[in-house]
């Protein structure tokens, strides 16, 4: 199938959360060619490449800020003001734990992944 002219721009549109209608209002289309676009499997499987890459995206810049959130928050250990301590000192220990985990469940896989491939060799 022929991809429409409007199918880059109904993709984004979607995959910023906008609904079809809106989309097809957004790019300047019939709402029946934004409903055709968007049934094409196509269209759907650049919509999920899109969100995945927005999600992605996103996860980098706060990734690359991790750091400095967690240094803020250790700073914050040192107040003066023992609500501030407190709420510092809950958020670094609430936060830890769900890490330790992620860790341990990457490590866990990696093992597995590591042991499957050279099995399979």
């Amino acid at each position: 199938m022929r991809k429409s002219k409007f199918f880059e721009g109904l993709a984004i549109a979607v995959a910023g959360g906008q609904t079809i209608k809106a989309a097809s209002e957004t790019v300047g289309c019939a709402l029946a060619t934004a409903y055709h676009v968007s049934a094409d499997s196509d269209f759907r499987a650049e919509v999920a490449k899109l969100k995945t890459q927005a999600v992605e995206s996103a996860v980098a810049v706060l990734t690359s800020n991790a750091t400095a959130a967690s240094n803020a928050l250790v700073r914050l250990l040192s107040s003066k003001d023992e609500k501030i301590v407190l709420a510092a000192a809950s958020r670094i220990l609430s936060t830890l734990g769900p890490l330790q985990e992620l860790a341990e469940l990457r490590a866990r896989i990696d093992a597995i992944e590591g042991s499957r491939l050279r099995a399979a060799s």
